[in-house]
């Protein structure tokens, strides 16, 4: 799931849903359903990024494009990975199979 947030400076330029699904449809070949922009950090930050944030620690907010959280079979975060951790890196992949 791709929540996408007004912070960044990609985003920022965007004004409109459609125009963000087709920045990140072109630029990122991506072709997984998108939320609406979302905020992520303070106050109004969407209840997943507070939640997260509640029960993993600051490194669950979002600190720049496709950062990660990953949520364990318990509904637990389970980890988070920056934005330049690739989401097919061994990393990430070695840690879906072993909670899985």
């Amino acid at each position: 799931m791709s929540l996408e947030c007004p912070q960044t400076l990609l985003i920022k330029k965007k004004k409109t849903n459609s125009e963000v699904k087709e920045f990140c449809e072109v630029n990122f070949e991506i072709n997984f359903p998108l939320t609406t922009i979302t905020e992520v950090k303070g106050r109004d930050a969407h209840e997943i990024f507070k939640w997260a944030e509640n029960n993993f620690g600051k490194s669950a907010i979002p600190k720049w494009n496709f950062h990660k959280i990953l949520i364990n079979k318990q509904g637990n975060v389970e980890d988070t990975y920056a934005s330049f951790t690739k989401p097919t890196s061994n990393k990430i992949i070695n840690k879906i199979e072993e909670i899985l």
